[in-house]
């Protein structure tokens, strides 16, 4: 299914511009209360950047997704930009904390995620429903989760409908390397392993014969993973960051560390993509787009812009298409509306 899909998909945020537009929703009903953003909440639920990434493979498929941030970082949309567009929306309470995620195809719902806390902030429970072929929402399975005095993790129990499926029991052990968490399904012998950092970081995960082990710069940005498998690199993954520390480009070799898979290159867009903004004018959302930008300005725009000035270059006029104000000299330099703005 194209959820399964969608969520398997790794990004990353850049610095973006935003669009000129508000758009503010409901709570659906009580179980979703906690959506309906209070004045603390909605810097956690505004949009104030958007960026690209565009993955292609040596079959030359390209997969194209825009994500939207806030100003902490977080995401709060994400646009696979299919024929038809998958939309995504994620919504935090005025902790910061991530309290719902709905996914969208073709305007209608097809899968919820719900997240509940306890008075401390750990996370508690976990509700994911999906949509059927008839267009029923069901619940597919929720997960709870038990916490011990220091609010450190020690049990996942996993249901489905409301019938206990598994059950995952954590341990810690405080080593040189760093702490390193052992996971054990309903009591099996075998168990996963994974070592974090002072920072909480993960250093490796190991299940079975393989590991993943993660590389980070130093400002903390993760460069590198790669995956063994009984001792060889089954594959490995290198992020490349810009001057503004932004990531930018994302590579994903093959067990050849020359067998180059796919390439992600990652943009910094001047605003909201026109697919968030057809959706959004037609949805109740709980998304807040900031105020004081326009539309991403689609390419056979800027190319008719573009045409513009440069007939008018040597008159040193200036032109107006479509709204967007373009100064033209001899340099045939392109000045663009001084309302857009750019978060630093």
């Amino acid at each position: 299914m194209r959820w399964k899909f969608l969520t398997a998909i790794a990004l990353c945020a850049a610095l973006v511009a935003v669009p000129t537009l508000t758009f503010q929703g409901r709570a659906r009903n009580q179980a979703q209360a906690a959506e309906s953003l209070s004045p603390e909440a909605q810097p956690y639920n505004t949009v104030v950047r958007w960026t690209r990434e565009t993955q292609s493979n040596k079959m030359g498929d390209d997969i194209v997704m825009s994500l939207g941030y806030n100003a902490q970082g977080d995401t709060v949309v994400t646009v696979l930009e299919n024929e038809d567009p998958i939309i995504t929306t994620y919504t935090y309470d005025e902790q910061g904390r991530k309290v719902a995620v709905h996914s969208y195809d073709d305007g209608k719902e097809f899968v919820y995620s719900q997240y509940a806390y306890n008075e401390q902030g750990d996370q508690t429970q976990w509700i994911y429903q999906a949509r059927t072929a008839e267009g029923v929402t069901e619940t597919v399975c929720t997960y709870e989760y038990t916490y011990d005095a220091n609010g450190e993790i020690t049990q996942k129990d996993s249901y489905q409908n409301d019938v206990l499926t598994a059950r995952e029991t954590y341990s810690r052990e405080h080593t040189n390397e760093g702490t390193v968490v052992r996971t054990i399904t309903d009591g099996d012998l075998a168990s996963d392993l994974t070592c974090y950092d002072d920072n909480g970081k993960p250093l490796w995960r190991e299940k079975g014969e393989y590991r993943m082990v993660y590389y980070y710069d130093d400002q903390g940005r993760e460069t590198e993973n790669c995956v063994i498998n009984a001792g060889m690199q089954q594959n490995r993954t290198l992020t490349v960051y810009g001057d503004d520390g932004n990531a930018i480009r994302r590579i994903l070799y093959g067990t050849d560390i020359n067998d180059v898979v796919s390439t992600s290159e990652i943009e910094t867009l001047t605003g909201a993509p026109k697919a968030w903004v057809d959706f959004a004018q037609s949805q109740n959302t709980t998304v807040i787009v900031a105020q004081g930008q326009e539309q991403e300005q689609p390419k056979e725009e800027q190319q008719t812009t573009e045409q513009a000035a440069d007939q008018t270059a040597a008159d040193g006029q200036t032109v107006t298409t479509d709204g967007q104000t373009v100064t033209t000299e001899a340099t045939q330099q392109a000045q663009t509306n001084p309302t857009t703005q750019t978060t630093p």
